[in-house]
């Protein structure tokens, strides 16, 4: 769980500082939309690789190398702010991306033999460590930010002591980390991996709620304190405020998962979810002062916590499919990454940011609509209740008969 609080931290690190760094480069949202593009980029490359390189090499060399990786890029990203370079910039977040991907494989792979070993499903709560470490760090930013200190001290400091910390957790993380001697899908990734499941009609729905809730999240994580900033010309700190109450709200609703899926079933839990986020994003583009701002950020947060695991628990149904649709519907969320920042940030160019987010409620939407099909059983879109009038409709005409 270390290295998944890590991660969190390191990510939210940046994420606190996003007003300042457009502001070093003298970018505009759609610009610094295609700066960024890179990194979706570089993640989409690495993923082709990821898993023959944890096959070839273990998770223990794969995460090492990777944590060497992102920090001198993430060194480089950050000379390019102090310069400023757009140019350096926009290379070091390929990079950025690049040695991201691999960590994140190396400690999921680690993470789920940890779930194995025990027995139990625990997997969510080292995602909740990655959530508690962004909260931690984002909240530490806003006051890095309130005290004066610049982008460029802070983000180098926490580039230095984050490898450390990182570096001396790898063997407690680790529990073999050797290799396979087998290759897991080899060149192409998730992508070759799930080929035969692309044909299947619910894992292609299931990888569409899996696009609408990688695209509420990451509109969230990536635009939502800039707009703050821009809409209310306040300090940077607002902004990564008003980001933290989402998080903590989004740690919440993954904390008490289990229990609400359990009560409510994954149907209506999507579905309350995906009508929270509507709600929310509502408020926060719309809303004229601050309270609005937060009681969207608490119902966006909430609703976008349970769109992922509810979706790859779906995809996981049947144990001797499940990795190669795991594969498949990591592409969607893959995509999303790709696409999505660029159109919200091309959009805040022509309109004002806040409101370029609500594409986040027409995910919502999409998400409300195909819940049916995470159901483990049953008619993807139709619900049993529909089938059973027409059952009984059709028994009643063949009574008759």
């Amino acid at each position: 769980m270390s290295q998944f609080f890590m991660m969190g931290v390191v990510t939210a690190s940046f994420v606190s500082r996003v007003p300042s760094v457009t502001e070093a480069l003298h970018v505009t949202t759609g610009r610094y939309a295609v700066l960024m593009l890179t990194g979706a980029i570089g993640a989409f490359v690495a993923l082709m690789l990821t898993g023959w390189a944890v096959a070839r090499f273990g998770t223990k060399t794969v995460m090492v190398w990777s944590l060497v990786g992102y920090s001198v890029a993430f060194a480089a990203a950050t000379w390019a702010i102090a310069i400023p370079s757009q140019l350096l910039f926009t290379a070091a977040q390929f990079f950025i991306s690049f040695s991201f991907a691999f960590t994140n494989v190396s400690i999921n792979a680690e993470a789920a033999a940890v779930e194995r070993e025990v027995g139990k499903a625990i997997l969510p709560h080292f995602h909740a460590s990655f959530s508690v470490g962004m909260a931690l760090a984002l909240g530490l930013g806003a006051l890095i930010s309130h005290l004066g200190v610049g982008p460029v001290m802070h983000l180098a400091v926490m580039t230095v002591i984050a490898l450390a910390i990182r570096l001396a957790l790898v063997n407690p993380a680790i529990m073999d980390g050797a290799p396979t001697g087998t290759s897991h899908g080899g060149w192409g990734g998730p992508f070759r991996t799930a080929r035969a499941e692309y044909r299947e009609r619910r894992v292609i729905l299931l990888g569409l709620i899996l696009f609408a809730a990688s695209t509420i999240e990451g509109a969230a994580s990536t635009w939502s304190s800039l707009a703050v900033v821009q809409a209310f010309a306040a300090p940077e700190a607002v902004g990564d405020v008003f980001y933290w109450i989402f998080l903590v709200a989004m740690v919440t609703s993954r904390g008490l998962g289990s229990q609400i899926i359990g009560r409510l079933g994954r149907v209506m839990s999507l579905r309350v979810s995906a009508a929270l986020v509507l709600v929310g994003v509502l408020a926060f583009a719309l809303g004229p002062t601050y309270p609005y701002l937060a009681l969207g950020m608490i119902l966006w947060g909430l609703g976008a916590g349970l769109g992922v695991p509810i979706g790859f628990s779906a995809a996981s149904d049947d144990p001797q499919r499940a990795a190669a649709r795991v594969a498949a519907v990591t592409s969607f969320s893959t995509i999303a990454g790709l696409v999505m920042p660029q159109v919200i940030g091309h959009l805040g160019d022509v309109i004002e940011l806040r409101q370029a987010l609500m594409v986040a409620c027409g995910a919502a939407v999409l998400s409300f609509l195909l819940a049916r099909a995470v159901r483990s059983e049953g008619p993807l879109l139709r619900s049993h209740r529909a089938l059973a009038r027409r059952a009984a409709r059709e028994e009643e005409t063949g009574s008759h008969l």
